[in-house]
């Protein structure tokens, strides 16, 4: 289930960070004064990855009943590289939906 909610996740935050209009503006001003952060913002595959290792973080987080943390959990790593290929797969499906409907 953990891994339904992650999937879930990753690719909504996601679609809303590089695809919708209510970030345009973030996009944007993001693009004006980093390039690559607006580049970044802008790319499902690597939004994908960092939101990946983000929310993978948030659900061990929520998981784990002590205060320690490992660091050392290759599960970020593994969680950024699944959250990557997920979310651009899903892009590349709905891109025709969004070049029709934009």
């Amino acid at each position: 289930m953990n891994f339904l909610i992650f999937l879930l996740a990753t690719i909504g935050l996601t679609l809303i960070t590089t695809q919708s209009y209510i970030f345009r503006n973030i996009r944007e001003t993001a693009k004006k004064l980093n390039p690559t952060l607006g580049k970044l913002l802008k790319c499902s595959q690597c939004s994908g990855f960092y939101f990946g290792i983000i929310i993978q973080f948030i659900i061990l987080f929520k998981e784990r009943s002590d205060i320690i943390f490992y660091y050392s959990d290759i599960y970020y790593l593994l969680y950024g590289f699944i959250g990557s290929f997920i979310c651009y797969l899903v892009y590349l499906l709905i891109k025709p939906l969004i070049d029709k409907y934009d």
